[in-house]
């Protein structure tokens, strides 16, 4: 009785956020607050921690939060330098040519390629593409939905692959080299470090949730016609194992940090590829308008994407030359001590700080007046502040979940959400996995939040039942990866730039069985996986899954002709 007790208590904060997000509309950055200070009472009255360390706890997870609030604050900059020195207006003019019509490919390549890329790099889709796609001639429904999905195939490596060091901070323990070896579905490969290990084991999931969103975007971009077309299939699944191959093959060269920035561009030249053996137009600028032919005309491409270009020439170099390397992620650690908590914070090594220095070192190329520059903070301040706050306070909840209730015994949130899930769903529990991080990502329209959130609660269910510990952590982040069309932060921010907002609820209703769907699936690899099945074993475990989606395709397909045929009736 007392574990169900210590569960629902440590539960109803998250059942209470769910609520205030999707029937009250409440934004992301209050109800994390609400949320902290909830755990933050529960951890110290009820799981007895002391009140001091509780609060060093939730300013450590602040702390370690840097690499993603910063990149939020860094990346907020840059794309807001872009705007207002008219560079952007130039990318999105460049963006509207693409495709000549053909609407396979300009979903394909627009969204997955183009939207894999920019996330990677720490620019947003849901606010850059919208626009792009409303000009083109798109539904509001769908220039609104298409770029929330367009980048979740690859979300992990988002922001130069901060969701997965963010997974081997909280999994460094089981990113041994001779448990991924042993897991290995590809090789032997020799894993150097916990980052080359997480993206190694995160890559596995990719191919069949590439392929599954690319058909999804179709789907939702065309309905049955577009995905059931020759052109939906072919580009569809064209960038979709393009995708999924290439994030595997970049992890295994160890370039982890480029995964996105490397599939995007190698998915969007396969699309090109294909759209040349179809004859289709690839660049058409005759969509312009007069006033976009004048941008165009204004400035050259590779100036507009310079910030762009200065940060992945110095990731590269950060990343690939090893004398810079060793300096920058072992030698100058930069580390800050909070309580018990030791935080190597080694911002050099880190993308937000090159964003800065890349944003810095395009000046000179796309200028800055002092009107410019005053703008430019003032709308960097309104735009920044509350999803910054947003991406720190999930880490300080997370931490106190990870410390409360520390005491010789061991006893703590994290152990009793362990104890429950292993006691009640047992080998099974890799099923749940993902859901939960779907619901980590929804809450706070963050993958590398809803790692930060569960991580650890996964590992240690996952020690106590025997099973894979980062087959279960990995599913947990694609979980919360999937949540991008569902996050209302997010969908409200792309119905925002198009001037549609009360649209989400459609977004989301629409939306929802493809992330359903993809995240059943990865709930499927996860249970093979975790287990250690053998090769007929994850043959029954997939045919059971595709029985369910059958099931469920007939139940819905009959449900919409009796609903169709009861409307019929009613008019006669």
């Amino acid at each position: 009785m007392s574990l169900a007790v210590d569960v629902i208590l440590i539960l109803v904060p998250f059942v209470i956020g769910i609520v205030l997000l999707v029937f009250f509309k409440f934004k992301a950055d209050t109800v994390g607050s609400l949320l902290f200070a909830l755990i933050l009472i529960i951890g110290i009255f009820y799981f007895l921690t002391n009140w001091k360390d509780a609060f060093l706890a939730s300013l450590s997870g602040i702390v370690a939060s840097f690499p993603i609030s910063l990149m939020v604050l860094t990346s907020i900059l840059m794309i807001t330098y872009q705007q207002k020195t008219g560079a952007l207006d130039k990318i999105v003019v460049s963006f509207k040519k693409i495709g000549g019509g053909n609407k396979a490919f300009q979903i394909m390549m627009i969204n997955l390629a183009i939207g894999c890329f920019l996330v990677s790099i720490g620019a947003t889709p849901v606010t850059m593409l919208p626009p792009v796609l409303m000009a083109m001639g798109y539904s509001a429904f769908a220039s609104v939905a298409l770029p929330a999905i367009g980048y979740d195939p690859l979300t992990t490596y988002a922001l130069l692959a901060v969701p997965a060091e963010f997974f081997a901070f909280f999994m460094k323990d089981s990113l041994l080299v001779s448990q991924i070896d042993k897991l290995s579905l590809l090789s032997n490969h020799i894993i150097e470090t916990e980052l080359v290990g997480s993206g190694i084991a995160f890559s596995f999931y990719m191919p069949l949730v590439t392929i599954g969103i690319a058909l999804g975007m179709l789907w939702l971009g065309g309905g049955r016609k577009l995905l059931f077309s020759r052109d939906g299939i072919i580009f569809g699944l064209t960038a979709g194992i393009t995708a999924g191959g290439t994030a595997i093959l970049a992890n295994f060269l160890e370039m982890v940090k480029l995964t996105g920035v490397i599939a995007g561009i190698v998915t969007g030249l396969a699309l090109i590829g294909v759209a040349k053996l179809k004859r289709i137009k690839i660049i058409d600028s005759s969509v312009l308008t007069e006033e976009e032919k004048e941008i165009d005309r204004n400035i050259p491409l590779w100036k507009a994407l310079s910030p762009w270009i200065f940060l992945i020439i110095f990731v590269a170099l950060v990343n690939f030359i090893p004398f810079l390397y060793d300096l920058f992620n072992v030698k100058l650690l930069f580390t800050i001590n909070i309580g018990s908590f030791s935080i190597n914070t080694k911002f050099l090594s880190h993308a937000y700080f090159w964003v800065f220095v890349a944003t810095l070192c395009s000046v000179p190329l796309l200028g800055f007046g002092k009107s410019d520059l005053k703008e430019t903070m003032r709308v960097w301040g309104r735009r920044s502040l509350r999803p910054v706050y947003a991406a720190a306070i999930f880490f300080g909840i997370a931490f106190i979940i990870w410390e409360s209730g520390t005491s010789p015994s061991g006893y703590t949130m994290t152990t009793a959400l362990a104890g429950a899930s292993s006691y009640i769903f047992g080998n099974y529990y890799p099923l749940i996995v993902p859901f939960i991080g779907l619901f980590g990502g929804f809450i706070s329209g963050s993958e590398t939040s809803a790692i930060a959130m569960f991580t650890k609660y996964h590992e240690t269910t996952a020690s106590a039942l025997g099973i894979n510990a980062i087959a279960v952590g990995t599913a947990n982040g694609v979980g919360g990866g999937l949540a991008s069309v569902l996050s209302p932060a997010k969908i409200q921010n792309a119905a925002a730039v198009i001037d549609k907002v009360g649209i989400e609820g459609e977004v989301i209703k629409k939306s929802a069985p493809i992330a359903f769907l993809m995240t059943l699936s990865v709930s499927i690899i996860c249970l093979c996986w975790a287990n250690s099945y053998v090769w007929w074993q994850w043959i029954i475990a997939f045919a059971i899954y595709f029985v369910i989606i059958l099931i469920i395709g007939l139940t819905l397909y009959f449900y919409r002709n009796e609903k169709k045929e009861s409307k019929s009736d009613t008019n006669d």
